[in-house]
């Protein structure tokens, strides 16, 4: 099997959907051989994150600060930007082509022969976690930072017992399937606790806040918070973060943006409560080293600076405008917008209406995309006096225009979806 041909198999699975359970998730992995590759033997020791936002910038820390550890280190990532490789590392590497190859290849008979019994075939989700799993049995990794696809209590992910768990955040997004309340949300998200495994919380609303510290108690598992157990100092020489066990100082964060230093803390305190510091003068280096694609990335296109982030409902949104005002003040924004299905247009819009000149209404190659009439309809009751929107037919052309458009002192924006980040920003 090709590259191609793993990643055409791959995609074939993406019209089962995105089915919201354990069984056929366990039962795959039963069938690959990976049941006794899941943390409950405590090898490998898994930290799991879930959150509404940054828990991929989370998990980048954890990879970096593992590696930095010397301990041989998986990582998933969800979703990708720019390759589907992304979601599969060890060490700070992607998965090859020819691993994702073999790999595709080693497990599609067994992925198949669910297809005639009462679980029903795999999801693409799915089989992409176990590719996973069966990645870093092979490399014999010790620590592996997953990132959770969806909610948590039904994510394919949640078949390992953790070494720690970590909640970033918790907002109103895919209300559809986890609830429409932060509450309900937040018990979705809560389903990646373990009796007795160390929780780390992020700054949370309070309704939210006090669901997980409920299943937290239910389930006899320590909880360690942002603000409390957890602190986060500014200091003239960097960061430094305060744990129950210890104090790191000196940190800098590797990451652009408004809130990766609360990130940071929350990866530091994780591989801090689940044992995972060997030596403390390297969370430094790990810190710094930490990377991730579309959060806040900076491009130059023909001497126009390109800022693409992968912002994509309310909470994220308050976040980039945030940074938009820390790190742009004052300057004209030209910003090319496409959005999936699933999100909220309108309320994404709100934060960051009156700093952005001028719209550019794009489609996204991907199949649930929102076409630019349904987001010209959530910007028209809202849009400033004069304020400029106008809708290309696709991506690319929307780009050019954006480009086009800015004069000396303007940057271009683009945001509202991981997948739009990845179609401009791949032909970069």
């Amino acid at each position: 099997m090709t590259y191609e041909e793993a990643l055409a198999y791959i995609a074939s699975l993406a019209p089962r959907g995105w089915r919201l359970g354990l069984d056929r998730m366990q039962e795959l992995l039963r069938r690959c051989d990976l049941e006794d590759f899941l943390g409950a033997g405590g090898k490998p020791k898994y930290i799991h994150v879930a959150g509404t936002n940054g828990k991929g910038s989370v998990t980048a820390y954890l990879q970096s600060l593992l590696v930095e550890q010397g301990y041989r280190t998986g990582a998933f990532f969800s979703p990708f930007v720019y390759t589907p490789r992304e979601r599969v590392q060890f060490g700070r590497e992607m998965i090859s082509e020819v691993d994702l190859a073999a790999f595709t290849s080693k497990l599609m008979p067994l992925a198949e022969t669910l297809s005639s019994t009462e679980f029903g075939g795999a999801t693409e989700f799915e089989f992409k976690t176990a590719l996973g799993f069966a990645y870093w049995k092979q490399h014999q990794c010790d620590w592996i930072a997953l990132e959770v696809g969806l909610g948590g209590r039904l994510d394919a992910t949640n078949v390992v017992t953790p070494a720690a768990t970590i909640i970033v955040s918790i907002g109103l997004d895919h209300v559809n399937i986890l609830g429409h309340s932060l509450a309900e949300i937040a018990f979705e998200k809560a389903g990646i606790i373990k009796p007795g495994v160390p929780v780390i919380l992020g700054e949370l609303p309070h309704e939210a806040e006090q669901v997980i510290l409920g299943v937290a108690a239910e389930n006899n598992a320590p909880v360690w918070r942002f603000g409390h157990e957890i602190g986060l100092v500014e200091t003239s020489e960097g960061f430094r973060v305060q744990t129950p066990v210890a104090s790191y100082s000196g940190l800098q964060s590797g990451l652009i943006g408004a809130k990766q230093a609360h990130n940071m803390a929350l990866a530091v305190a994780a591989i801090d409560a689940s044992g995972a510091i060997l030596d403390s003068s390297k969370v430094v280096a790990g810190a710094l080293k930490a990377a991730i694609p579309g959060r806040m990335e900076r491009k130059i296109v023909d001497g126009t600076e390109v800022v693409l982030d992968g912002a994509h409902n309310p909470d994220a949104a308050l976040v980039l405008r945030e940074n938009l005002d820390r790190y742009h003040p004052g300057r004209r924004i030209h910003m090319v917008v496409g959005m999936v299905g699933g999100h909220d247009p309108a309320h994404f819009f709100q934060p960051i209406l009156d700093r952005v000149h001028r719209f550019y209404l794009v489609p996204i190659d991907f199949h649930r995309t929102l076409q630019p009439e349904e987001l010209q309809e959530a910007l028209s009751p809202i849009c400033k006096a004069g304020q400029k929107t106008e809708s290309f037919p696709n991506a690319e052309a929307g780009f050019k225009a954006a480009i086009q458009g800015a004069e000396e002192g303007d940057f271009v924006l683009v945001a509202g979806s991981f997948y739009l980040v990845g179609e401009i920003g791949s032909k970069l």
